[in-house]
């Protein structure tokens, strides 16, 4: 089981301190970092993947995630093509539609045609092949040197099913639960029988908040700003399916509640939006075991990997509590 790191670099965190995060995390057995591209809340993460590609040696770096609104698949295609260069073949393409990018200064997210086109386009450009461009023609890109695997964000059953026609690796965006999880993978295996590629060449990779406390009050408090984020979005959906429901208040009040410019925050206001039930849905919260247990039975749906967002307080001491709980057992379970 591959297990990621996501981080954001908040506007109160040194760029050069994200880097020592990231080299930790190598040490501590995380497989990949994937640094949020959010520009008005966050930090530049090119910057900060840029000096993580040569200060580490063995750690995956992605976007968690780009999007093809605010950086064009061309812009996207080339830094990519240079971090592959500088980590030594380590870089991985993390890009989704661009909420929470591009809301804030007017734009909309990326639509559905868009992004299959933007994956296709930045793949080829990547391998140095021509690509259809406007009235003067195709382009293509001379510093591309091959392709890079693209992980598509992904939640919603259109974008689920794009996914599994063009990906490399779909990242899972919903929670940390088995029905949730079934329900997206099955429809990204529709998209992928309906262009006949086998579903061995996509790679399966959930996203979740973890927090590991004997004090479940205090592990739900963790990972509230989190769960709010994705209930933000979920109250967007025209359809919820059945086994969402239920928490259709949670979504319509996160919805009310959410600043865009706290996205992620620990700090945020609008993290008190959400039930606990909705939590224990979506997140890895409880103690050690119980989270890993967990994970293992995500594991048996046939899972490639687990990206872990959590609290950024005590960032090294949470580490090393996912190293021992986690990523330990489960490295040793499976050798």
């Amino acid at each position: 089981m591959h297990i990621g790191l996501s981080l954001g670099i908040s506007s109160r965190e040194p760029i050069l301190h994200n880097v020592e995060v990231v080299k930790s995390a190598e040490a501590l057995g995380f497989d990949s970092v994937w640094i949020a591209d959010v520009q008005l809340s966050m930090k530049d993460c090119f910057s900060a993947m840029t000096l993580c590609a040569v200060n580490t040696s063995k750690i995956q770096i992605s976007t968690g995630v780009v999007n093809p609104i605010t950086r064009h698949p061309s812009i996207i295609a080339n830094s990519f093509t240079a971090l592959n260069e500088l980590s030594n073949g380590r870089a991985l393409i993390g890009i989704g539609v661009g909420w929470t990018g591009v809301f804030p200064i007017g734009l909309k997210p990326a639509t559905i045609k868009q992004m299959e086109e933007s994956v296709i386009a930045i793949r080829n450009l990547c391998s140095g092949e021509e690509v259809p461009g406007g009235e003067r023609g195709p382009y293509r890109m001379v510093t591309g040197k091959g392709p890079i695997p693209i992980y598509i964000a992904a939640n919603q059953q259109r974008m689920l099913r794009m996914s599994g026609r063009v990906a490399d690796g779909v990242i899972l965006m919903g929670g940390a639960n088995e029905e949730f999880t079934r329900w997206q993978m099955d429809l990204v295996r529709e998209g992928a029988e309906q262009v006949g590629r086998s579903m061995d060449d996509i790679k399966f990779h959930l996203w979740s908040n973890i927090s590991i406390s004997d004090d479940k009050e205090k592990a739900r408090e963790d990972v509230s700003h989190w769960v709010t984020s994705q209930a933000e979005t979920f109250s967007k959906w025209r359809k919820l399916p059945e086994f969402l429901e239920p928490f259709r208040s949670d979504f319509e009040s996160a919805s009310k509640a959410y600043d865009r410019l706290e996205h992620m925050s620990q700090h945020a206001k609008h993290k008190t939006a959400v039930s606990g039930e909705l939590i224990d849905y979506l997140a890895l919260v409880g103690t050690a075991d119980e989270c890993l247990e967990r994970i293992r039975n995500l594991s048996k749906l046939g899972l490639d990997g687990v990206t872990l967002s959590f609290r950024a307080g005590g960032r090294q001491e949470r580490m090393e509590e996912i190293h021992e709980g986690i990523i330990k057992p489960l490295k040793e379970s499976a050798t």
